[in-house]
């Protein structure tokens, strides 16, 4: 192989990896061999080797790449953003749109494949622990900020939402890939947001009834007691 500069052999380490993911989503994690990510990324196995050991480090380095975009991703929305509540607001917004994206299927089919792996595999359980737990930082910091800006309450603990946010996001994922066509999206990210903002009860809370006074009994006179 040609000696290549180091832009050269980061731009080719991207490639190869983007192209395994591309057949992870289409194959499944096991269904996907070498030579299809080979093929995929037109690269001969000698190659693929000089770059990866194994299929196990294509698959971290796949999961280390999404969770860089991720943060990435929503680290250019803040930055679009004019404060931690706009910041918040946008990521909302990605929310619906990622519950609508037809590919949304297939990165959860994906990450279920991998999380079952990581329960066999300690090295892969580490390194998707990694790559959630960037993810969970960045919301966690965007949380601690918005308590500093009043939009939270002092008494929030950034870390336990964030983890909460990031538990719903990944049940309501799976909640699309189990229902299917009965899960309605909009429904249930406007039950989530009315749950964020404190709307799911009413304004007027039904009153207790009051249970029905006994009938008075007749008193009897002194004289009827004789």
């Amino acid at each position: 192989m040609p000696k290549l500069k180091p832009e050269e052999l980061e731009s080719r380490h991207r490639e190869i990896v983007d192209a395994a993911r591309r057949c992870f989503l289409r194959n499944g994690f096991h269904q996907t061999t070498t030579d299809d990510i080979c093929r995929e990324a037109s690269i001969t196995p000698g190659g693929l080797y000089h770059y990866f050991r194994s299929k196990e480090d294509v698959i971290s380095a796949v999961i280390a790449a999404s969770a860089r975009d991720a943060v990435d991703r929503l680290a250019h929305l803040a930055e679009q953003s004019a404060n931690s509540l706009s910041s918040i607001r946008a990521l909302a917004a990605t929310f619906s749109d990622t519950m609508r994206d037809a590919e949304t299927d297939s990165i959860t089919r994906l990450d279920v494949d991998v999380w079952a792996e990581s329960l066999r595999n300690e090295k892969l359980a580490e390194i998707t622990r990694y790559g959630w737990a960037v993810r969970r930082d960045w919301l966690k910091d965007l949380i601690a900020n918005a308590i500093d800006e009043g939009v939270y309450s002092p008494e929030v603990d950034a870390t336990g939402l964030a983890n909460l946010i990031m538990s719903i996001w990944l049940g309501l994922r799976l909640g699309r890939l189990i229902w299917g066509d009965d899960f309605n999206p909009e429904a249930t990210l406007q039950a989530l947001f009315l749950m964020h903002s404190g709307r799911l009860v009413g304004q007027r809370r039904p009153q207790p009834l009051r249970p029905q006074a006994e009938p008075s009994k007749p008193r009897r006179s002194a004289a009827a007691s004789a």
